[in-house]
């Protein structure tokens, strides 16, 4: 919880039963003036929200009393004109109140001047629920804001608890997070998503606002991680544009093709690489390219300069990004190269990636690059990030436990487990495996991104993990086709052992576009290594079934696991097969069924299945009581997918107050997503605590 929602909140309880008020700060020309904070039918009134703004300011710290006037009084333009009322003014220095007496007592114009020319942020109190934000925005904020003669100015609206933060830059009036403006500086009053709420949290200091620098000269030279951008939300603008201009840069060098990912992969991991450093060593950043570089030819100076520095990171970044950089595809004679190494920097260089890693930005920069990687033939789908987090949730893999993913794609259930565990995972208990090398270089980049860097992450091309195991040491081994038929993977001529985990989470392959059927006499082979080939008796198969089998199968006793799946596996006759063998064998704990069009890519509907795999024993004590699987369908999911400026991007949706028609808010003071995730992992929580003790130890007990 913010500083500012704490104090909100201890404002209401000293507050909300009282009528009146002694003023903190000047109001107009009077110094404790008792203000009425409560309405003739004891509600609050505008007076209540604009003390409780006030109060939250100062206690949280971010603006000292000294800075902020109440009902501050300023003529509309020349001397002569009708005042307009400042419900709350904040200025640049502290000697405000002696310059706004000396005007209003003597009509000094040089003090008023002095007025416009410290005047910060001017705030609108309303007690209207958000319902008329945008005739407040264009009829009065936006005006009170041109009475700063600051050439960087900023306005606030407090509706009811609501916030919305402005700025003015260079004569252009947006929202002061960038990621509201559809068409940054040139969005119109429509481009703003006035519907969405700031979070408390984004309330500058008075510090930041005075210091807020937007003239376009930063010496990036002299840089640390912390003084770049975190981004937070994948409907962030910045970033989609960025992506945007890195793919037409691609594109106008003709590197929309394999060699160009390989490229910019190499490129990002040199970004992380130099931040971790920076994290570590505090010394400069190096990955930047200075504004006013001149790139006429290869020869230039400054061209020459900057190609070193970028090389310079990347012999350090050798030893321990071997796997990404063990073949440098980068020609610094190669002028399309250079000029989209620059265009990768130059997107890039402002936002950290490190910094980042709770936030969606890691989701949507591998989401875009993962989709150009794939290849068509394998159908790779990524998941969105709200789906991994939920599923994480809910397996909750933590402490030292082994985990993996078979069919690993870019990586994010493997990140998003150890981001989520706080590091408490090992990274070298973290596994992956997918038959796409091109991914698997983009899941250790991710894995970079939010680990150490030690996670085993493998390829194999055509069969993947259908036919290749880790074994106990963490080597790649192939099932034995005549000793490991119909499931008896652990019948080896070898002596070789299959290294078993504790948690499995993927997202296979799956439908009936993609089922397998074995081309050749080696691919006949290896299926029937699978118990359920046999019982199909068929000669395709679903490979979502074939991927529940193999999870089942690498998961050691009381290992458990999540598994995204085609709906139909978990309900239509076809596949009662499957559904017989699953009970069986696991001890199923859920079911979700999740809407159709989740994955952008296809239309199939899915169901997640968790379950975990007791010994033999308990299992056939557990089947005798008759135990409980957890059911809920997923309605909401919290966003849409759309596709632009040739980026998919994931759309916020958010919950409507259909009283009023406003989006809701959170007690930070976030839109709230419209999702049904959060409270369906508190549902199956509490409803684990009255299951089997093995429950309460594999999904919800710390370790």
């Amino acid at each position: 919880m913010s500083k500012f929602t704490i104090n909100k909140n201890e404002f209401n309880q000293k507050f909300k039963e009282q009528d009146n008020i002694k003023a903190f700060v000047p109001v107009h020309l009077t110094i404790d003036k008792m203000c009425v904070i409560k309405g003739k039918n004891k509600d609050f009134n505008e007076e209540y929200y604009k003390w409780q703004l006030v109060y939250s300011l100062i206690y949280s710290g971010l603006v000292n009393k000294d800075y902020i006037g109440v009902e501050v009084n300023l003529p509309k333009g020349n001397k002569n004109s009708a005042n307009i009322k400042l419900d709350i003014a904040i200025f640049d220095n502290v000697q405000w109140y002696e310059y706004y007496k000396k005007y209003h007592e003597k009509r000094e114009l040089t003090s008023l001047q002095w007025l416009r020319e410290h005047l910060i942020m001017p705030i609108e109190i309303k007690n209207e629920d958000g319902k008329n934000v945008q005739e407040v925005w264009d009829k009065q904020l936006k005006a009170y804001m041109k009475e700063s003669e600051r050439e960087i100015s900023f306005g606030a609206l407090y509706d009811t608890e609501r916030l919305y933060l402005f700025k003015r830059i260079a004569g252009k009036y947006i929202r002061l997070n960038d990621e509201y403006n559809e068409k940054k500086e040139a969005s119109t009053s429509k481009e703003l998503n006035l519907q969405l709420t700031d979070p408390y949290i984004n309330f500058p200091s008075i510090d930041k606002l005075i210091n807020w620098n937007n003239n376009g000269v930063i010496n990036r030279s002299e840089r640390s991680i912390l003084d770049l951008d975190i981004i937070s939300g994948v409907h962030s603008q910045q970033i989609n544009t960025a992506m945007s201009n890195i793919l037409r840069t691609m594109d106008k060098q003709g590197l929309v093709n394999q060699r160009g990912y390989e490229i910019l992969l190499q490129i990002l991991s040199l970004k992380i690489y130099d931040e971790k450093q920076n994290e570590k060593h505090k010394n400069y950043l190096e990955f930047y390219v200075d504004d006013s570089i001149n790139f006429t030819n290869l020869s230039n100076a400054d061209i020459k300069e900057f190609l070193d520095r970028i090389e310079n990171i990347k012999i350090k970044a050798e030893s321990d990004y071997h796997r990404i950089l063990n073949e440098w595809y980068f020609d610094r004679k190669n002028i399309g190269h250079v000029r989209v190494l620059i265009e990768i920097v130059r997107q890039f260089q402002d936002f950290s990636f490190v910094m980042s890693t709770k936030t969606d930005l890691y989701q949507l920069v591998f989401y875009t690059f993962a989709s150009q990687f794939s290849k068509n033939a394998n159908a790779q789908f990524v998941t969105p990030l709200p789906v991994i987090e939920f599923l994480v949730n809910i397996v909750n893999p933590r402490n030292q436990e082994r985990i993996i993913d078979p069919t690993v794609g870019i990586a994010d259930f493997l990140s998003v487990s150890y981001v989520n565990s706080e590091s408490k995972l090992d990274d070298n208990n973290i596994y992956g495996f997918d038959n796409d090398a091109d991914m698997v270089k983009l899941a250790t980049l991710n894995m970079l991104l939010n680990g150490d860097g030690n996670a085993k992450i493998l390829s194999k091309p055509n069969l993947g993990s259908i036919s290749t195991k880790f074994n106990i040491k963490g080597d790649l081994i192939e099932l034995d086709t005549i000793l490991n038929e119909k499931g008896n993977w652990d019948n080896r001529s070898d002596n070789e052992k299959l290294l078993k985990f504790d948690v499995v989470l993927t997202n296979p392959p799956f439908g009936e576009d993609r089922a397998f059927s074995p081309k050749d006499d080696y691919e006949t082979k290896i299926i029937k290594c699978y118990e359920l080939w046999d019982k199909y008796n068929s000669n395709k198969i679903d490979m979502g079934v074939i991927f529940l089998e193999n999870a089942y199968r690498i998961l050691s006793d009381n290992g458990r696991m999540g598994i995204v799946l085609s709906n139909s596996i978990a309900s239509i006759d076809s596949h009662k097969i499957a559904r017989k063998w699953l009970l069986e064998n696991m001890r199923v704990v859920a079911i979700f069924d999740l809407p159709a069009n989740v994955f952008a890519e296809t239309g199939v509907n899915t169901s997640i299945i968790v379950a975990y795999k007791p010994t033999k024993n308990r299992l056939e004590k557990l089947q005798n009581s008759n135990y409980e699987v957890f059911f809920k369908n997923i309605e909401n999911v919290g966003y849409e997918i759309k596709t632009k400026k040739r980026v998919k991007v994931f759309e916020s949706k958010y919950q409507i107050n259909f009283d009023n028609f406003q989006v809701n808010m959170s007690g930070d003071g976030s839109p709230i997503l419209d999702e049904d995730f959060s409270g369906t992992v508190s549902e199956f929580r509490k409803w684990c605590l009255g299951q089997e003790s093995e429950i309460v130890d594999l999904f919800i007990k710390e370790k």
